[in-house]
Formats: structure tokens, C-alpha cells, sequence
């Protein structure tokens, strides 16, 4: 690739919107969740902000961040997006990087790529599938296809899944969901590319630094032999949190913000 095509794919490289920048101190970069943005923090930045610079984007085509016409979406794009924008910032060292949910699947693959760059990488609530091909359980292979059949339901069915968001809000006070016609695109495409097909366990294996996977005991979309499964690398650490779910409620809050102090 010449330098000038290389200029002009950089150009073409979205910069996302940095929601939110407080603080002083060793850098922490927040990556949330499919259908949300960077406001699904707001229980974690209080505890980080005192000790910390807290840097929160939204990921490609989610709150405030838009994306170009004809994106696809892919692992690929949206570390690309978070790459230039984090460049953007002039980030002197090494940072903290702790994803959600998606944000945890884009979060290992940045980290695999841009090695170094970070120096810590937390992990919430990661949805993890391998291949079922290579899942020897039955229990564990029939679980990871029982969600990947309920994703495929999910982008197969967009007027019920839009025309019901406001009540999914109603029923999870608190929660920050985004699931509307505008950011259905970047949705629909995100997690058939990012989270039905995925390289997680890969990346993760190429990660160089040390990585604890944070998630609630009664998650809805975990498959804890998965996880268990990762925690047998050596730079891994487990850290399940008791009576917790998915979302980022004050407990798994408070969790990885015991593991930065």
C-alpha cells in the first residue's frame, strides 16, 4: 500500500465520539456493550475518576459516534475507529483498556493487535463462543447454539425488536439500552460479524499482558465453561461476581474497580 492510500484509509477511519474524559492519573479506556453507549459507565466513573484519567467512547455506530454509509460492521472496523481516535488523544503510556460485553470483544482484539498500547486489559461480562465443531460437551456445545440461534432470531425480527425497546428500558431501570431504527444497522451488522462470528479465544491467547474476566454468576448470556476455559491461560484471572447479571450495576462495578486499585 502506497502513503497515499494509506493517508486516504485514514481519512476514511471514523472518529468516534469521546463521551466522556475526567480525571487525573494512569489512563483508563471504557469500551461498553451492543445496543448501548458509553452512559452504561455511569456507576463505574465515580470509583475511577478520583485515581484516574477515565476515558469513555462510544463505539462505532452506537451513541454518539456515527458511522460511514456502507460500514460492515466488522471486529476489524471498529478497532480501526478506536485506533484513530485514541491516537487523536495523544496518549503519552500505556493504558488500562476494560471492555463490555461487545466492548470486551473488541477490547481483545485491539489488545492483540496494538500490543503496546495497553498494559492491563479487563474483560466484563465477554460473550465467548468458540466454534461448536471444537466444543467437546454436549451441555456446552447446545448452549452456545441455543444463542447464536436467538441472535440470528433477533436480526431476523427488526420491527418487533425496535417496536419493543422502550419497553426492554421499562422493565431495566437504569440500564442503558440503544436499540432503535437509526442504530439498527450498526447492530444487526455488529453482532452477526463481532459476536455470532468471532476469534475471541485467539485474540485473547495473543494478548501479552494481564487480563481478568469479570462477570455476574446470573448473567444471561455467559457460558461460564467458556470462560473457564480461558482461565486456564496463564496471564488469565477469573473473577466471578455473586447474585450479579449482564448489565453494569453497582457490584460488578465495584469489582473491577477493586482490581485497578
Amino acid at each position: 500500500m502506497s502513503m497515499l492510500e494509506r493517508v486516504r484509509r485514514t481519512h476514511e477511519v471514523p472518529l468516534l465520539n469521546v463521551a466522556v474524559d475526567v480525571g487525573e492519573g494512569p489512563v483508563v479506556v471504557l469500551l461498553h456493550g451492543i445496543a448501548s453507549s458509553s452512559a452504561s459507565w455511569r456507576q463505574l466513573v465515580p470509583l475511577l475518576s478520583p485515581l484516574y484519567r477515565v476515558i469513555a467512547i462510544d463505539v462505532l455506530g452506537f451513541g454518539g459516534s456515527h458511522a460511514p454509509a456502507g460500514s460492515a460492521f466488522t471486529l476489524d472496523e471498529h478497532v480501526e475507529a478506536l485506533h484513530r481516535t485514541l491516537r487523536s488523544l495523544r496518549l503519552r503510556r500505556r493504558y488500562t483498556l476494560i471492555g463490555h460485553s461487545l466492548g470486551a470483544l473488541i477490547s481483545s482484539r485491539y489488545a492483540a493487535v496494538h500490543r503496546r498500547e495497553v498494559s492491563h486489559l479487563v474483560l466484563v461480562a465477554p460473550p465467548v463462543y468458540g466454534h461448536r465443531r471444537y466444543i467437546d460437551a454436549l451441555g456446552h456445545r447446545m448452549r452456545v447454539g441455543g444463542y447464536l440461534w436467538f441472535y440470528r432470531f433477533v436480526r431476523d425480527n427488526r420491527l418487533t425488536i425496535v417496536g419493543n425497546a422502550g419497553r426492554l428500558s421499562r422493565w431495566m431501570p437504569g440500564v442503558a439500552t440503544a436499540v432503535d431504527d437509526r442504530a439498527w444497522e450498526a447492530f444487526s451488522k455488529t453482532m452477526q460479524n463481532c459476536i455470532e462470528s468471532q476469534t475471541t479465544t485467539t485474540d485473547i491467547a495473543q494478548v501479552p499482558v494481564p487480563i481478568d474476566i469479570v462477570w455476574g454468576s446470573r448473567d444471561q448470556v455467559i457460558v461460564p465453561a467458556a470462560l473457564e476455559a480461558l482461565g486456564t491461560m496463564h496471564h488469565v484471572t477469573l473473577h466471578e461476581v455473586p447474585r450479579s447479571d449482564h448489565f453494569l450495576r453497582p457490584p460488578l462495578a465495584r469489582e473491577v474497580a477493586r482490581l485497578l486499585r
